[in-house]
């Protein structure tokens, strides 16, 4: 039963019936609304209305500004999960070939572009030069060339290829203080806007200082008072302080 002070939103798909809509993907439409609503114990699902595939959602009295709020941000860069939701619910549409409009009592509160959305331009592939961080993880090879793989503090892994040399000077760093690994590499971009890294190879390696911000700050504070009269670069002494070259 549906309280006057509810709202009743409709999120109408242009691809599907409610006949043709498989189950997974309607689950998928459902959970991204979910999630585009927020208030999730405040808002229950209502079913599929007839001709395209509408999908009704009600909201409880007591959610109604939140989610109301939440559908304000979801369009903006800083809209957290409201906007990350509707970025789902937009990509899920451009695959089925469809948009997309959310109304609440027959007026339009979003609307979704979906296939009609602009993909950003396939770039590259570019050669570049490149360096990352992060704890080396492994380092070896069989051949004259030797591996060393890193991972960042996102948790992605990147492969290097190395000389012997460098890998022998690399060797002493396995698990231990994060380096940045300096070279170059094949980058391009695909059409979904996600950027890809190949035939990476490295000629040589930093070990990165642990030491906190305000540590390196405090060095600064205590070096000679006549040093910046000297017409040394402030950044390259920042620098130096919070790594050392090998």
């Amino acid at each position: 039963m549906i309280d006057e002070d509810d709202d009743l939103y409709a999120f109408r798909i242009d691809a599907y019936t409610p006949k043709t809509i498989p189950m997974a993907r309607l689950a998928e439409y459902i959970a991204a609304l979910s999630a585009l609503f927020g208030e999730k114990q405040n808002v229950h699902y209502q079913g599929l209305s007839e001709g395209s595939t509408v999908v009704l959602s009600r909201v409880e009295r007591e959610a109604v500004p939140k989610v109301r709020e939440n559908l304000e941000k979801a369009t903006s860069p800083e809209g957290g999960e409201a906007a990350a939701a509707f970025l789902k619910l937009n990509e899920l549409l451009r695959k089925d070939n469809a948009d997309a409009d959310l109304k609440l009592n027959g007026t339009n509160v979003l609307h979704f572009p979906g296939k009609h959305q602009l993909r950003p331009p396939v770039l590259g592939p570019y050669t570049l030069d490149l360096e990352k961080d992060g704890v080396l993880l492994r380092i070896g090879g069989m051949d004259k060339s030797a591996h060393a793989i890193i991972e960042d503090k996102e948790g992605n892994t990147w492969n290097f290829e190395v000389n012997r040399e460098l890998a022998k000077g690399l060797a002493r760093h396995l698990f231990g203080t994060p380096i940045r690994l300096k070279g170059s590499g094949r980058s391009h971009r695909d059409g979904e806007g996600n950027w890809h890294y190949a035939n990476l190879k490295a000629v040589e390696f930093q070990v990165l200082n642990q030491e906190t911000l305000a540590e390196a700050v405090a060095k600064i504070r205590n070096l000679p008072p006549d040093t910046w009269k000297q017409g040394i670069d402030s950044i390259a002494v920042l620098k130096s302080l919070r790594s050392e070259i090998h």
